[in-house]
This record gives structure tokens, C-alpha cells and sequence, in this order.
């Protein structure tokens, strides 16, 4: 008894190291196993298959060890990519008593190929330099190029069954069988090839075993059931299945009076799959449960009756949404160096994305079975990222993928061919210029505003520089509603509006929804765009006139794509835009040393009657660097049309977020983001606005000591123009934003503004009489303010303390319009702070006719407590 104990541990050991098998993925075919012969003619290619690699007419041939004849099982996938003939074919030495398969050897081997067109796959013994045919399979299986995988088993009886999977893979069926015992030992496995130049690279081989029979004893299991239309399903499997067994309709059972289905068919494509037809139509995600029993695997095993539970659900717009967009990784912060888009699943239920398409630019993407679970992430990226990025979750990779840097469109599409999730991200989604030089993802703020754009995305905020597989780092609830972003017109009959989301095209088509005043009404008939659901144009019968400025009335009750209204109605006031002169606009505010992690920004002012399209104007810098002359740089402002309307505001900075995060302001619309945007010294230079014809609107040479010179630091004060009809060169037009205010206003009234408006009858008045200035935004510079009934007057104005010692020249011989003023902020001309006190105003007034006229005025410096 235990002699035959140790005689069963004997062949058992035997059994499973004189097994051989190589699937070639370690790249190379010299080692675990070593295949020796004409190595130089064959390689590993990058599919890691072993394919032949000559340039020539030619034998060669491959062989490795292996010890097993009995109750033994081969396998190997083979394909020929050329109609195999007499001079070029190949032949899978099963059994050799020799590593040379050129010799005179003994043993079996299959041969795939031969003269005429009736090839099949035929069993051959070999005794020295004769063969012998052992058993032959279907005629003409082979005739043509193919792809397939071989079985062959030999038992301890001499039987012999060559098994053929026709596509590859191994769904097996018998294809020949005989009987031999000649040979019951044997060294060697391996390939023998023989061919013509034109065929020298054509042949490829994989997947090769040979060692025990291999036993199938473990039945199928039911994986899922999926329903992919109202009246069909499809049962996966977890192996391939019996043909015979999955046809019969009685093997399933569905509860809810749905019975059995009117036919069952084993998927040709994937033979582990079964489709269902039913003539009961499923209802919209209702729960069914299906009973399944009967069905057996290519073994014959039969499965255990298996009761699951499904529903016929089909996939909405948005259900699955792109959710991050990783275009730029490098350089990298702390993520894998590789391109990725994260796919979110909103619905609860799990979704299989078999055959949906994803489209990045013209590319066009198609998915094999990959099933994103109810609420979760599927990270998307080329193949080569599977081993990197699968560390962060659920990974699909395709051959090639690829995100441009700058932006483009992308379209998430089902299997029926619509459009679930697209969106056409930009560099300006980072809202941040540092992250989107490389490194950080664009992340979604909250997946439930599908009819958001950018203001939905947001560069990551995590450590690593992106969120793959898991929650993002911006994630918020927070709804956005719909609104007004800003308005075109096109000519005088016709205007464009843009949203801030994708609206309900049926909403923007009604009529009643839009109404401009001044007699004009509501529009004759509007256009929608389908590839741009932000956008409408209205048509209206009576014409626009220069000159006239319009008011839109836009109602709340308009809808975006999911019907969420705007939060209120909204009024925008528009007109036919005129060409800017000299000095219609002017830059009223500038930021040029901002804080840390701030922007530069510029500030300009329509001090006209005009309404003046500020895509017609450019700003820019001069840089001076002596001896070098000056370098003059100009940028459009922006390529859209944008109205800035009489006496309003607009700010240009190339990171409008960072500035409203810095400063407080009452008129976030009036923010234009400039990129590029021009570079201002932080202690002087020149700022420039032209029109895109270059003509000069406006210019400005400012300087740190134009600032308040009594601040600790200048860093993040803006310098604000306290009138815009003084003249930018007027150094005394120009004070530091008011602490109070945070040290800037963009876009709204400067906290240094004064008005020229004089309210007395009087030529000469000064305002206030008591000031402070402590740059607290309140009284903090003293004006006189002047108003003449006849132009041509040149002013000179000295300023002297009690005392009677001038301390201030303010003005000498400066000409003057008929109406305008002149500030003091309390600085000496020593740059130092005057004292409290009250101080008098030699003023001195004369035209070219010798008239003069002089006036004393006095004012009181006040501190306050």
C-alpha cells in the first residue's frame, strides 16, 4: 500500500514538472522555456507572439523540451497570413525524439498547409525520413490565410482528437480523430517552417502547451444579465458554453408574466454570452428575476440553477458624464505622466459601455465590454497606463489616446449612437495660469449641472494634481442656474444672445420670452444652433438707430436643457456700436505690482455717449531698456464683440478669478480676460490703448511715485484716475485706491473719484474744506474745481501754510478747459506729509489777452482720531 502511495506521488510530480507551456509575454524565447534552432530567424514581435523574421527563401525551425506522450494534451494558436501551399507551410511537432527538427527524427507532428486548395489540418508520424498520416480534419479549412487554435489529446490507448477553434479562441470542436502508439516517449516540441521570400515574415505562433489533459469539472456560472432593448437580454457566463444546451428556450424563466423567451442564441462573437429574444416587452426600469438552469459548458458540465435579479434599463444624456479631463500631464506633480479622462457613472445603476464610442477631436474611440458600477469612476487613457493609473481605480485603456493641450471637443456616444456627455474644454477652464502649464487636471465642479460649461470646471485643487477614480477635489453641490453671459448685434435689425449653459431649444423659440423698449417689441422670428445650445438670434421687423441706447428685457421663464429657469429676469442695455476717438475711453485704474499669486489689471472707462465695441481696441506696454530702444507690445483685447455701454466700466486682467478673489467687486460682468496679456514694471511704465488700426484712444506713463507716498507698501494698490475728463498725463489726476476698499475697484466707481461738477455759480471753489488724507477712501484729497464762461485760461496754483512759506506748487501755467479740477493729496514738495492745519490757495488765472484774475482760498488739513 505504500508502494503505491509513493508510486502515485511519483507520477503526480512527474505530471507537473515535465509540464511546458509559453505564452511568450516575457519578450523573448531564450529562456523559461529556451527554444533552440534558428533563433536568429524568429522573434518575439510587439504583439508578444513569436513570429518568423526572414528576408529570404528558407527552412527554420524552433524546439523546446518536453517529455509527455501519454494521456498529454497540446495546444497552440497558429496564424498563416498568406493561402498555405506546398512550399509554404508549417508544422507544430507535437512529439520528437530529437531538438533538430532538420533530422532524420521520430514522432508526431501537425501540418497546416499543402499543394491543391483542399488544405486541412492533418496528424503525421514521422519515422526518420518517411511520414505517415495519422488522421485528417476538414478539407479546405485552411485553404486561405487564418487564425486559429489547435487541441490535440493522445491516451494511454493510442487514440489521437485534433480539436480546431476556427476564430482563435477556444470554443473547441473535433475536427479529426485516430490511432497510433508507435511512439510512448519524447523529448521535443516545436515549430518547423518552410517558405518563400514573399512569405518570410508571415507566420506567427502563441499560446503553446503541452503537459497534462486538461479536465474541466467545474460547471458555468451566470455573471450578469444585462437588457439591452424592452425584449431582449443577454446572459454572461463565466466560460464558453455548449451550443446545444443554450437553444433551449426552457432554460430560462423570467417572473412578471414575462415566461420564457421565443428563442435562445450563443453569441457568435463571444460564446460565453447568450442572447435572449422575448415576446413580452420589459418595462422601464421595473425589476424582473430570471430563473436559468440547463445550460453546460464544453465540458458537458451543467450549471446550477441560478435565480438573478434584472431590469431593462437604457441610458439617458448625462447619465454617464466625462468628469475630468488630465490633457497636460506634464510636468508631473504627483500623478503617472500620462493623459486620462475620468468617466462618472450618475445613475444607479451599472452600465456596460460595450460599443459606446468616445470621439477626442476627430478620433474616434469604440469601447469593448467595460461595466461602470451605479455612482462609480472609470479612468480612461492609452494601454500603456493600465499598470500606472489602475492604481487609482477602475481603468480602461485604448491602443492609442491622446488630449490636446489647449482644448478640444469631446463626445461620449452609447451604442445607439447618442450623445450622452460632450464638451469642448479650454485652457481658460483651469482658471489658474500657472496649473495649466501642465501637471493639473480640469476637474468637474458638480456632474448634476450637465447644461454647464466652463463655469462648471475648475483646475484640481488636490496635492497630486488630479482626482483620477474617486470624488473631485472641487466637487460642490452647488446648482447654477442659468444666465444671461452677454450680447451681439449683429446689424441693426439683428442681436445674438449667449448663455452660460445649454438651453431648451423649444424655450429660446418663443417669442414672448425677449422685449426691447424704445418701441421696438419682441423679434419677428429666432434662430437656435444646434451644435451651440447657448446661443440664439433674434430677428426684429423695426431697425436699431446710432445713437439710441436699447434696453432687452429677457424673462426668467426661459429654460436650460434639464428645465431649470433663470433666477430672475434680466435687463441688458445694447445699441449699434460707434468707432472709439481720442480719449473716449480712458484707463481709469491700474494694477501693476499686484499681490502674491495676484494679476495686473487695467481699468478703462467710456466717458462718451457712444456705445463702443471694445473688440476694435488693443492694450499694451512699452518697455524701456537703455540704450535699447523702446519695445512696443500690443494684444487684442478679445475676438468677440464686447459693448461697453456710456459711462461704464471694464476690467482687463488675464485671471479674472484671481482678481475677484483679491478684490471686492460690484460689477463682476464688466471682467474681460485678456490672454495674452501685457507685462507691466512693478515701478514704472507705459500703458497703451489703440485701436486695432493703430490709433491712440488713451495712454498712461505711470510710476510708483504716483502712489500715496505715506503707505508702508505698495503691493496690491491700485493706482486710480480721481476724474477721467482730467488728462492721464495730469500726475495730480491719479491717487492709490483707498484702503477701505481693499486698495482697488475694478470695475466700478474709484473711491478716489471726484466730479468736475460745479454746483454754485462760482469760477473758483474748493472741495471739501476740511480734508484727511489718510487714503481711508473718505475726504482724502482737496479739489479746486473751476468753471469759466470763455475758454483760453492758463492757471498757476501755489499752496502756503499758515505761516505764509510755500510748501506746494501745484500747478504752473497749466491751460485750462472751461470747466475741470485740480487735487492735492497733502504732499509737500518735499514728498513729505503737510501738517494739520489750514493752508491757502494762491491761485492765478490769466487769458492771451492780458486778462488776469486771482483768488485766495483756504482749505483746513484735519487728522482724524
Amino acid at each position: 500500500m505504500k508502494q503505491t502511495f509513493i508510486v502515485i506521488l511519483i507520477l503526480i510530480f512527474n505530471n507537473i514538472y515535465s509540464q511546458t507551456s509559453d505564452d511568450f509575454t516575457d519578450g523573448n524565447f531564450t529562456e523559461n522555456p529556451e527554444w533552440v534552432g534558428s533563433q536568429s530567424l524568429f522573434k518575439v514581435n510587439s504583439l508578444f507572439q513569436l513570429q518568423l523574421n526572414d528576408d529570404k527563401q528558407n527552412q527554420a525551425y524552433l524546439s523546446t523540451a518536453n517529455a509527455m506522450v501519454i494521456n498529454t494534451e497540446w495546444r497552440c494558436w497558429i496564424k498563416l497570413s498568406f493561402s498555405p501551399s506546398g512550399n509554404n507551410f508549417a508544422r507544430y511537432y507535437i512529439v520528437s525524439d530529437k531538438s533538430d527538427l532538420f533530422s532524420t527524427l521520430n514522432g508526431y507532428f501537425l501540418q497546416f498547409g499543402e499543394a491543391g486548395s483542399n488544405d486541412a489540418i492533418e496528424l503525421f508520424r514521422q519515422d526518420g525520413d518517411n511520414i505517415t498520416s495519422i488522421c485528417r480534419g476538414e478539407e479546405g479549412i485552411i485553404s486561405s490565410s487564418f487564425e486559429i487554435r489547435v487541441k490535440v489529446t493522445h491516451d494511454d490507448l493510442g487514440n489521437w482528437k485534433i480539436f480546431v477553434d476556427k476564430s482563435g479562441g477556444e470554443d473547441f470542436t473535433l475536427d479529426s480523430e485516430g490511432n497510433d502508439n508507435t511512439y510512448l516517449q519524447t523529448a521535443n516540441i516545436g515549430y518547423y517552417c518552410k517558405y518563400t521570400s514573399s512569405n518570410s515574415t508571415k507566420m506567427y505562433f502563441d499560446f503553446v502547451y503541452a503537459g497534462p489533459i486538461i479536465i474541466d469539472n467545474d460547471p458555468p456560472v451566470l455573471q450578469a444579465i444585462s437588457a439591452e432593448t424592452d425584449t431582449t437580454a443577454i446572459l454572461q457566463f463565466n466560460e464558453l458554453l455548449n451550443q446545444n444546451s443554450v437553444v433551449n428556450i426552457n432554460n430560462y424563466t423570467v417572473n412578471n408574466n414575462v415566461g420564457n423567451p421565443i428563442s435562445a442564441v450563443r453569441d457568435e462573437v463571444d460564446p460565453s454570452k447568450i442572447n435572449l429574444l422575448f415576446n413580452t416587452k420589459f418595462e422601464l426600469n421595473k425589476n424582473y428575476t430570471m430563473t436559468v438552469n440547463g445550460v453546460k459548458d464544453l465540458a458537458e458540465n451543467t450549471m446550477d440553477e441560478s435565480i438573478m435579479d434584472f431590469s431593462y434599463y437604457t441610458t439617458q444624456v448625462s447619465d454617464i458624464v466625462i468628469n475630468e479631463i488630465m490633457a497636460d500631464p506634464t510636468p508631473p506633480v504627483d500623478l503617472p505622466d500620462f493623459e486620462y479622462l475620468e468617466l462618472y457613472n450618475q445613475t444607479n445603476n451599472d452600465v456596460d459601455l460595450n460599443n459606446w464610442t468616445l470621439t477626442t477631436g476627430t478620433s474616434v474611440k469604440v469601447f469593448s465590454q467595460i461595466i461602470i458600477p451605479a455612482k462609480g469612476f472609470l479612468i480612461v487613457a492609452k494601454s500603456d497606463a493600465e499598470e500606472e493609473l489602475s492604481k487609482y481605480g477602475e481603468f480602461y485603456g485604448f491602443s492609442s489616446f491622446s488630449l490636446t493641450n489647449s482644448g478640444q471637443k469631446l463626445v461620449l456616444r452609447n451604442n445607439k449612437d447618442r450623445i450622452i456627455s460632450q464638451i469642448e474644454y479650454a485652457k481658460s477652464w483651469y482658471k489658474n495660469p500657472e496649473k495649466e502649464e501642465g501637471g493639473w487636471s480640469i476637474e468637474q465642479i458638480n456632474p448634476a449641472n450637465i447644461c454647464s460649461g466652463s463655469e462648471n470646471w475648475t483646475a484640481s485643487n488636490n496635492n497630486a494634481g488630479g482626482t483620477p477614480g474617486k470624488i473631485n477635489s472641487v466637487y460642490s453641490n452647488i446648482t447654477l442656474y442659468p444666465e444671461l453671459l452677454r450680447l451681439t448685434v449683429i446689424d441693426e435689425k439683428t442681436i445674438q444672445l449667449f448663455f452660460n449653459q445649454s438651453m431648451k431649444e423649444e424655450s429660446l423659440l418663443n417669442t414672448n420670452m425677449y422685449e426691447v423698449d424704445s418701441d421696438v417689441g419682441t423679434p419677428k422670428y429666432i434662430h437656435t444652433f444646434v451644435d451651440k445650445p447657448y446661443k440664439v438670434e433674434l430677428y426684429f421687423d423695426k431697425a436699431f438707430y446710432t445713437g439710441t441706447i436699447y434696453n432687452l428685457h429677457v424673462s426668467n421663464e426661459l429654460l436650460n436643457c434639464i428645465n431649470l429657469k433663470m433666477r430672475a429676469d434680466t435687463i441688458v442695455s445694447f445699441g449699434l456700436p460707434e468707432s472709439a476717438a481720442e480719449n473716449d475711453i480712458v484707463i481709469n485704474e491700474i494694477l501693476f505690482n499686484p499681490w502674491t499669486a495676484g494679476y495686473d489689471y487695467v481699468e478703462l472707462y467710456n466717458r462718451s455717449n457712444k456705445v463702443i465695441d471694445i473688440s476694435t481696441l488693443k492694450i499694451g506696454s512699452i518697455k524701456q531698456t537703455p540704450p535699447n530702444p523702446a519695445d512696443t507690445t500690443n494684444y487684442n483685447i478679445t475676438t468677440n464683440q464686447y459693448l461697453l455701454m456710456p459711462h461704464n466700466y471694464s476690467l482687463l486682467t488675464s485671471v479674472p478669478e484671481a482678481v475677484k478673489n483679491q478684490y471686492y467687486t460690484t460689477n463682476p460682468n464688466a471682467f474681460i480676460k485678456v490672454y495674452p496679456f501685457p507685462s507691466y514694471n512693478n515701478s514704472e511704465g507705459v500703458v497703451l490703448l489703440t485701436t486695432t488700426n493703430g490709433m491712440l484712444i488713451d495712454s498712461l506713463h505711470y510710476s510708483e511715485a504716483m502712489q500715496f507716498p505715506l503707505l508702508i507698501y505698495y503691493d496690491g494698490v491700485a493706482l486710480e484716475r480721481i476724474n477721467p475728463n482730467n488728462p492721464s498725463y495730469d500726475k495730480n489726476n491719479w491717487h492709490s485706491a483707498a484702503e477701505d476698499v481693499g486698495f482697488g475697484t475694478p470695475g466700478y466707481q474709484n473711491s478716489q473719484y471726484v466730479s468736475n461738477e460745479v454746483i454754485t455759480n462760482k469760477e473758483i471753489i474748493i472741495e471739501p474744506e476740511i480734508f484727511s488724507p489718510n487714503n481711508d477712501g473718505i475726504d482724502d484729497i482737496v479739489v479746486i474745481k473751476y468753471n469759466f464762461t470763455e475758454p483760453g485760461y492758463v492757471m498757476s496754483v501755489t499752496i502756503y501754510n499758515s505761516d505764509g512759506y510755500p510748501i506746494k506748487k501745484l500747478a504752473n501755467n497749466e491751460y485750462l478747459g472751461t470747466e475741470g479740477s485740480i487735487s492735492w493729496d497733502g504732499i509737500k514738495d518735499d514728498n513729505s506729509k503737510a501738517d494739520v492745519g489750514i493752508y491757502i490757495f494762491y491761485i492765478t488765472v490769466f487769458d492771451t489777452n492780458g486778462n488776469v484774475k486771482k483768488y485766495k482760498k483756504t482749505c483746513v488739513l484735519a487728522t482724524k482720531l
